[in-house]
Protein backbone atom coordinates (compact mmCIF):
# COMPACT_ATOMS: atom_id res chain seq x y z
CA UNK A 1 0.00 0.00 0.00
CA UNK A 2 1.49 3.26 -1.14
CA UNK A 3 1.30 6.48 0.86
CA UNK A 4 -1.38 8.08 -1.14
CA UNK A 5 -3.76 5.00 -0.73
CA UNK A 6 -2.77 4.91 2.55
CA UNK A 7 -3.79 8.56 3.91
CA UNK A 8 -6.41 11.06 2.20
CA UNK A 9 -5.63 14.48 1.10
CA UNK A 10 -5.01 16.72 4.39
CA UNK A 11 -2.83 13.77 5.90
CA UNK A 12 -0.86 13.45 2.02
CA UNK A 13 -0.22 17.15 2.23
CA UNK A 14 0.71 16.65 5.66
CA UNK A 15 3.08 13.78 5.12
CA UNK A 16 5.00 16.10 1.66
CA UNK A 17 5.26 19.09 3.98
CA UNK A 18 7.08 17.22 7.15
CA UNK A 19 8.95 14.48 4.88
CA UNK A 20 9.32 16.13 1.70
CA UNK A 21 9.06 19.96 2.79
CA UNK A 22 11.29 21.41 -0.29
CA UNK A 23 8.37 20.44 -2.61
CA UNK A 24 5.94 22.79 -0.84
CA UNK A 25 7.17 25.71 -3.10
CA UNK A 26 6.18 24.34 -6.13
CA UNK A 27 3.02 22.79 -5.14
CA UNK A 28 1.97 26.71 -3.60
CA UNK A 29 3.12 28.22 -7.27
CA UNK A 30 1.21 25.79 -8.97
CA UNK A 31 -1.70 26.26 -7.10
CA UNK A 32 -1.65 29.76 -6.76
CA UNK A 33 -1.01 30.21 -10.83
CA UNK A 34 -3.52 27.48 -11.64
CA UNK A 35 -0.83 25.63 -13.48
CA UNK A 36 2.18 26.22 -15.37
CA UNK A 37 4.65 24.93 -18.06
CA UNK A 38 7.99 23.47 -16.93
CA UNK A 39 9.58 26.49 -17.97
CA UNK A 40 7.29 28.69 -16.34
CA UNK A 41 7.73 26.81 -13.26
CA UNK A 42 11.69 26.86 -13.81
CA UNK A 43 11.58 30.61 -14.38
CA UNK A 44 9.34 30.72 -11.40
CA UNK A 45 11.64 28.87 -9.36
CA UNK A 46 15.31 29.62 -10.78
CA UNK A 47 16.03 25.70 -10.55
CA UNK A 48 18.08 23.64 -12.32
CA UNK A 49 16.07 21.77 -14.26
CA UNK A 50 17.27 18.20 -12.97
CA UNK A 51 16.28 19.50 -9.60
CA UNK A 52 12.49 20.44 -10.65
CA UNK A 53 12.14 17.09 -13.14
CA UNK A 54 13.24 15.29 -9.55
CA UNK A 55 10.47 17.44 -7.93
CA UNK A 56 7.92 17.08 -10.27
CA UNK A 57 8.67 13.36 -10.62
CA UNK A 58 7.82 13.13 -6.68
CA UNK A 59 4.33 15.28 -7.36
CA UNK A 60 3.01 13.34 -9.88
CA UNK A 61 4.27 10.03 -7.71
CA UNK A 62 2.44 11.60 -4.89
CA UNK A 63 -0.78 12.22 -7.47
CA UNK A 64 -0.92 16.11 -6.15
CA UNK A 65 0.22 17.32 -8.95
CA UNK A 66 -1.09 16.11 -13.05
CA UNK A 67 -0.12 16.86 -16.64
CA UNK A 68 -3.06 18.85 -17.88
CA UNK A 69 -1.72 19.44 -21.88
CA UNK A 70 1.73 21.37 -21.18
CA UNK A 71 0.73 22.38 -17.98
CA UNK A 72 1.32 20.69 -14.50
CA UNK A 73 -2.27 21.66 -12.37
CA UNK A 74 -2.53 20.47 -8.90
CA UNK A 75 -5.55 17.25 -9.03
CA UNK A 76 -8.31 17.82 -8.18
CA UNK A 77 -8.92 15.44 -4.83
CA UNK A 78 -6.71 17.85 -3.28
CA UNK A 79 -6.85 21.66 -3.88
CA UNK A 80 -9.20 21.89 -1.06
CA UNK A 81 -6.27 20.67 1.22
CA UNK A 82 -3.41 22.75 -0.84
CA UNK A 83 -6.30 26.18 -0.57
CA UNK A 84 -6.37 25.45 3.31
CA UNK A 85 -2.40 25.46 3.70
CA UNK A 86 -2.11 28.44 1.27
CA UNK A 87 -3.55 30.96 3.67
CA UNK A 88 -0.79 30.13 6.34
CA UNK A 89 1.86 30.52 3.46
CA UNK A 90 4.41 33.59 3.31
CA UNK A 91 6.79 34.40 0.48
CA UNK A 92 9.78 36.69 1.14
CA UNK A 93 12.24 37.12 -1.37
CA UNK A 94 12.52 33.28 -2.04
CA UNK A 95 12.24 32.48 1.44
CA UNK A 96 8.68 30.26 1.94
CA UNK A 97 6.75 30.00 5.30
CA UNK A 98 4.08 28.47 6.46
CA UNK A 99 2.48 26.89 9.54
CA UNK A 100 1.36 23.44 9.80
CA UNK A 101 0.01 22.76 13.44
CA UNK A 102 2.19 23.84 16.29
CA UNK A 103 5.58 24.43 13.65
CA UNK A 104 6.78 26.80 11.20
CA UNK A 105 8.20 25.51 8.25
CA UNK A 106 11.29 27.58 6.31
CA UNK A 107 11.82 26.79 2.89
CA UNK A 108 14.86 28.41 1.29
CA UNK A 109 15.38 27.94 -2.53
CA UNK A 110 18.61 28.10 -4.12
CA UNK A 111 19.48 27.28 -7.84
CA UNK A 112 20.14 23.96 -7.27
CA UNK A 113 18.99 22.90 -4.56
CA UNK A 114 16.15 23.55 -1.88
CA UNK A 115 16.81 23.63 2.00
CA UNK A 116 14.63 23.61 4.93
CA UNK A 117 14.51 23.96 8.61
CA UNK A 118 11.23 23.72 11.23
CA UNK A 119 10.78 25.73 14.21
CA UNK A 120 8.13 25.08 17.03
CA UNK A 121 5.57 28.30 16.87
CA UNK A 122 5.86 28.72 20.93
CA UNK A 123 9.64 29.39 20.62
CA UNK A 124 8.45 32.32 18.39
CA UNK A 125 6.27 33.27 20.78
CA UNK A 126 8.56 33.33 23.02
CA UNK A 127 10.83 35.87 21.19
CA UNK A 128 7.86 38.02 19.89
CA UNK A 129 6.81 38.38 24.55
CA UNK A 130 10.71 39.12 25.04
CA UNK A 131 11.12 41.65 22.77
CA UNK A 132 8.04 43.73 23.75
CA UNK A 133 8.53 43.46 27.17
CA UNK A 134 12.35 44.79 26.72
CA UNK A 135 11.55 47.14 23.30
CA UNK A 136 14.59 45.71 21.94
CA UNK A 137 15.79 43.04 18.92
CA UNK A 138 16.92 39.89 20.33
CA UNK A 139 20.76 38.50 18.91
CA UNK A 140 20.12 34.89 18.46
CA UNK A 141 23.12 34.44 20.97
CA UNK A 142 21.02 36.50 23.98
CA UNK A 143 18.22 34.32 23.05
CA UNK A 144 19.65 30.89 23.18
CA UNK A 145 20.92 32.28 26.82
CA UNK A 146 17.57 33.59 27.38
CA UNK A 147 15.61 30.63 26.47
CA UNK A 148 18.16 27.71 27.33
CA UNK A 149 18.53 26.66 23.72
CA UNK A 150 20.51 25.79 21.50
CA UNK A 151 22.62 28.59 19.54
CA UNK A 152 21.40 26.96 16.01
CA UNK A 153 18.24 26.80 17.41
CA UNK A 154 17.86 30.13 18.42
CA UNK A 155 19.54 31.55 15.06
CA UNK A 156 16.39 30.08 13.35
CA UNK A 157 13.83 31.26 15.44
CA UNK A 158 15.05 35.04 15.18
CA UNK A 159 15.41 34.57 11.21
CA UNK A 160 11.88 33.06 11.44
CA UNK A 161 10.30 35.55 13.48
CA UNK A 162 12.54 38.28 11.13
CA UNK A 163 10.34 36.41 8.11
CA UNK A 164 7.07 36.47 10.21
CA UNK A 165 7.15 40.32 10.64
CA UNK A 166 7.80 40.58 6.79
CA UNK A 167 4.68 38.68 6.59
CA UNK A 168 2.94 41.18 8.43
CA UNK A 169 3.91 43.73 7.14
CA UNK A 170 2.54 42.47 3.57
Amino acid sequence: MSVRESIGGRGLLAFIATRRTWLMPLIYYIYTYSGLTFEELKELTNLRSRVLRRALWWLKKYGVVEESGQKYIISTEYADAVRELTLRYCIVDKKHMFQLGKTYFVVSIKRSRITSYTVPVDLVQKLHELEENIDSEFKPLHLAQALNIPLNLARRVVNTYRLLRECWRK
